[in-house]
């Protein structure tokens, strides 16, 4: 029995190592969009979708992850899905009207994810994933394990995301952009350009020191994007720049669907659990930050820095 144990520990150690050596110099990452049928704003809902579609492409994309929440898929927005999956992108069932404040009931979640399966369903880059933000908090443990249940039972596959610290920074930025343009004031976009890239990739730098450093390995990892006008217009700049720093945009199936790499295909669904698997460290009660808070500052100074006067 000893023997066997000094065996197995080889083993583990061997598959351990070659795992990091491999991730080390791979430093793969995949883009997830969110809140992807936003309406019109200074660009028509379909030109942005269009736009987002033709640079990710230009950018050398292989395949981006699209959160898709179904309730206001009418028409023009069904055909704006249709554009990710014709063009290769995984959609996942983000629910279908859920909200985390008004709803604590777990038939209520499981009828939102039937229904935004039904929805999807006939569409060919949708491939029954599932990201659903109940699983990404520390709430009501007895929902998240009986809609883990649930999901698993109907052959369900989780959207891993990982945690984003930028996440909400691309909000405020468009916002702010937003607010510009509907008063006609001028915005210099090259320098804007540059805050924008800058500010989303601080927050995936530092997390990937720290994961390297504690690790000896960068595992792969999800960035976070709110599908907006800004997310159209910068997004090969900020892919470009992602490259010259080392990364490889890898395709979204091939990330959820491998076990090693995606510590949640393993044994959970909630983000919030990412670091813990991968480090031992506590999870995270909120997986994602809602609000810029305390960011706001050092967010505020960088725009002041590249785009004088655009925070009035």
């Amino acid at each position: 029995m000893p023997v066997l144990k000094r065996i197995y520990s080889v083993v583990v150690f061997s598959l351990i190592c070659c795992f990091g050596v491999s991730n080390s110099s791979a430093r793969e990452l995949v883009l997830a969009f969110e809140n992807t049928l936003q309406e019109s704003t200074s660009l028509d809902a379909m030109a942005r979708s269009q736009m987002l579609i033709r640079n990710l492409a230009t950018a050398g994309v292989p395949q981006a992850m699209f959160l898709i929440k179904t309730e206001y898929m009418g028409d023009k927005n069904s055909g704006r899905v249709a554009l990710y999956s014709d063009k290769g992108h995984l959609l996942v069932n983000a629910g279908h009207n859920h909200n985390l404040v008004s709803k604590s009931d777990l038939y209520a979640y499981e009828i939102g994810i039937l229904k935004a399966n039904r929805i999807l369903s006939g569409f060919p880059g949708y491939k029954k994933h599932v990201h659903f933000s109940t699983l990404h908090e520390t709430g009501d443990r007895g929902i998240q394990r009986g809609l883990i249940d649930f999901l698993r039972e109907r052959d369900y596959k989780p959207a891993f995301t990982g945690f984003n610290n930028a996440r909400g920074i691309d909000n405020y930025i468009d916002q702010l952009y937003q607010k510009k343009i509907s008063k006609n004031r001028p915005v210099n976009m090259s320098a804007l350009e540059k805050a924008y890239v800058e500010l989303m990739l601080q927050p995936l730098q530092r997390q990937d020191e720290y994961l390297f450093n504690m690790l000896g390995y960068s595992p792969r990892q999800v960035l976070v994007i709110q599908e907006n006008d800004l997310a159209a217009y910068f997004v090969v700049a900020l892919v470009d720049e992602l490259v010259a720093r080392g990364w490889t945009m890898t395709t979204a199936e091939k990330a959820m669907n491998d076990p090693v790499v995606n510590p949640i295909a393993r044994g959970g669904w909630g983000a919030n659990g990412y670091l813990h698997g991968l480090t031992g460290l506590p999870e995270l009660p909120v997986a994602y930050p809602r609000l810029i808070g305390a960011r706001k500052a050092e967010i505020d100074r960088v725009l002041q820095q590249h785009v004088p006067g655009f925070i009035e």
